[in-house]
């Protein structure tokens, strides 16, 4: 049973190690709290929207929430939804977040229409 309990809580570190790279490049800042305790069920991040508000937001099996206006607090009076993922809450949160994936997703396809193109060119 303990074991069990280590594996969710490695996997949830894992992830939320996972989701710091992955939204990196759409946000300000964004890092695993030192300060906020780490559980078997609980990781807590920090993150500064591209609109400068900052967040702590939980990792739990239930999914991501805000649960702070600041990094490192969980107040108990933010009573927040569980998003399924990172980008559907950042996706709440932050029209900058959408400004920056869809330009990413854009530039993504444009490089990869030249890749096709060049390929296309040497045949």
């Amino acid at each position: 049973m303990a074991e069990c309990a280590d594996d969710q809580e490695h996997t949830l570190k894992i992830e939320a190690v996972e989701v710091v790279k992955e939204v990196a490049y759409a946000v300000n800042f964004v890092e695993i709290s030192s300060v906020l305790p780490v559980s078997d069920f609980l990781v807590y991040l920090n993150l500064c929207t591209k609109e400068n508000e900052s967040f702590c937001v939980e990792l739990s099996v239930q999914g991501f929430r805000v649960v702070g206006r600041q990094f490192n607090t969980v107040e108990g009076s933010c009573v927040s939804p569980y998003y399924e993922t990172i980008y559907s809450l950042l996706d709440a949160v932050s029209p900058g977040y959408r400004n920056s994936f869809s330009e990413t997703l854009m530039q993504k396809l444009q490089q990869l229409q030249g890749s096709e193109e060049e390929s296309m060119d040497t045949k």
